[in-house]
């Protein structure tokens, strides 16, 4: 196993150094590292050996550079390295250099004998280059990182080379932007969605190298390491850049595990009080207010409730993380809320000391969140309902409850980022008291049955709600659903003789809408 002069640079042993000439034969490999002592003995030197002069044996802007160039040629040496002349080197020397592929290396202030020192090891044993780097990732990542930036920064900092984090759609999440890019133009993102994934080398020449951070060995990648190949990882030297990105991939799964457990005890410890707030009949007890004030929640106050539902997740996207996406981005919408997960989806509520507020601000913020998430994330479709505001620890029950029904019924919206909120007077309200019960929604069931053995795709469901929600309008239905008229005129006369009801009589019609609004809903009641 042999190491070019190109990866011995890359090693950064020897100080800041330049290529002046013979850039393409960085490539060959070396041999031996050796001190020059004039130029006339280069002939002798053996091929692939490396010759290191002082400024008083050779100065690259003589005429005797041009003679020490051709002599090395002739031998098969794999590059000459000497002092940083003063002036710059004459283009007729570059030029034999760049015919003869061989390398002319400027240094400064390091003797012959501290480049040879440097190089010899590596050159001898290259494996030694690779054990270094394995140390250097050892040591930095024998705890795990603090955050991702760290892991990135630290990474860096060991191969020399951009780094970047990104989540399993492919998506920047800290680090390099350039080894993003890099990854964006040169892998299929169905790559990382793998259910085993493995580590990868992608790209025309091998540039880039990925490793999956598995929090799970047997589960699919949480995140994926994305590494600019070094120069100097070829060979033998390959395999340990391989295994320090998975020493920093292990540490850094480590972290993501520790800080999910922490946030699922967080989340265990907030939803267990939550219940205990809303399953107390009257003033909750003092042990629960000082929890509660620990938490940052107020109890006293008028309380507007909000309940948001993950109607459709992509199997990749963990509810965990996306509660915290959620809370980030109603932060950044203007929403400074504490979500708590629930059964159904995640519940907060807002505190004000005002008699009356207009919901419609909160209602525009929360529609532009949900929209703001559900772009981030491919397949997601998100809801929210929203309850009236109501006085005291008892009211967050009774707007949580409102919410829920809120939820319900901006789920059978199939609308995406839909928020609906019920005021007393509002229509709706009756709906979705409908919606909220069991029974009924049972009964919907059982009326569309017909329906779902027919067509288990539920094509025949979505053309009857289609065709009832445009007033039994063929054409429209039709261009909601990117279908012919005539198509649903065909589907709604199989409709008719598949259902035991009269869509011509207006009770049954009505019945039979509501319960098209209601297929798909499979919510238990609280408790």
């Amino acid at each position: 196993m042999t190491v070019t002069l190109a990866q011995l640079l890359d090693l950064d042993l020897i100080g800041h150094c330049e290529v002046l000439a013979g850039e393409t034969g960085l490539k060959r490999p070396v041999g031996a590292v050796v001190a020059g002592s004039a130029v006339h003995e280069i002939a002798e030197l053996a091929p692939r050996s490396v010759a290191v002069f002082g400024r008083e044996q050779l100065v690259l802007d003589d005429l005797a550079a041009d003679l020490a160039i051709r002599l090395a040629g002739s031998a098969g040496l794999s590059g000459i390295i000497a002092a940083r002349p003063h002036r710059p080197v004459p283009f007729a020397t570059r030029r034999l250099a760049d015919r003869l592929a061989l390398p002319l290396i400027g240094v400064e202030d390091m003797t012959p004998t501290g480049v040879i020192t440097a190089f010899e090891p590596y050159v001898s044993a290259p494996e030694i280059a690779g054990l270094r780097v394995l140390g250097d990732a050892s040591r930095r990542f024998q705890r795990p990182p603090a955050d991702a930036h760290a892991l990135t920064t630290q990474l860096s900092a060991t191969l020399g080379e951009p780094v970047a984090l990104v989540d399993a759609e492919a998506r920047f999440v800290a680090g390099a932007p350039e080894a993003h890019a890099l990854l964006v133009s040169c892998a299929d993102p169905a790559l990382l969605a793998d259910s085993r994934p493995v580590a990868l080398t992608v790209g025309t020449d091998g540039e880039l190298m990925l490793h999956p951070v598995q929090v799970v060995t047997t589960g699919p990648a949480v995140y994926w390491i994305a590494v600019r190949r070094p120069r100097f990882a070829a060979g033998v030297l390959l395999e340990p850049v391989r295994r320090a990105i998975a020493i920093a991939a292990l540490s850094f799964a480590v972290h993501v595990a520790g800080e999910a457990v922490r946030d699922e005890r967080e989340h265990r410890r907030r939803s267990l009080l939550l219940s205990e707030i809303l399953e107390q009949p009257g003033e909750p007890g003092r042990r629960t207010v000082e929890r509660a004030t620990a938490l940052g929640w107020r109890l006293a106050g008028r309380h507007t409730a909000v309940q948001v539902q993950a109607a459709a997740v992509p199997s990749a996207l963990r509810m965990s993380a996306l509660g915290t996406e959620l809370e980030a981005q109603l932060a950044e919408h203007g929403v400074a809320a504490t979500l708590v997960e629930r059964a159904e989806g995640w519940l907060f509520w807002l505190t004000s000391d005002a008699r009356a507020e207009d919901p419609g601000p909160l209602l525009d913020r929360l529609a532009r969140t949900l929209a703001a998430v559900e772009a981030e994330h491919p397949g997601l479709r998100l809801c929210a309902g929203v309850g009236r505001a109501h006085t005291g620890a008892a009211g967050i029950g009774r707007s949580a409850e409102q919410a829920r029904r809120a939820a319900l019924l901006a789920h059978t919206s199939h609308r995406r980022a839909v928020v609906e909120h019920i005021d007393a007077g509002s229509a709706r309200k009756l709906i979705a008291g409908w919606y909220g019960s069991a029974p009924l929604r049972g009964a919907a069931a059982d009326l569309l049955a017909p329906l779902e053995e027919a067509d288990p795709s539920g094509g025949l469901v979505r053309t009857l709600r289609c065709y009832l929600d445009f007033q039994s309008s063929a054409k429209a239905a039709g261009a909601a659903l990117g279908v012919h008229r005539n198509t649903v005129m065909q589907r709604m006369e199989r409709i008719s003789e598949l259902l035991p009801v009269d869509l011509g009589d207006p009770d049954d019609r009505l019945a039979v809408h509501l319960a098209t609004r209601a297929a798909g809903i499979d919510w238990d009641e609280p408790g």
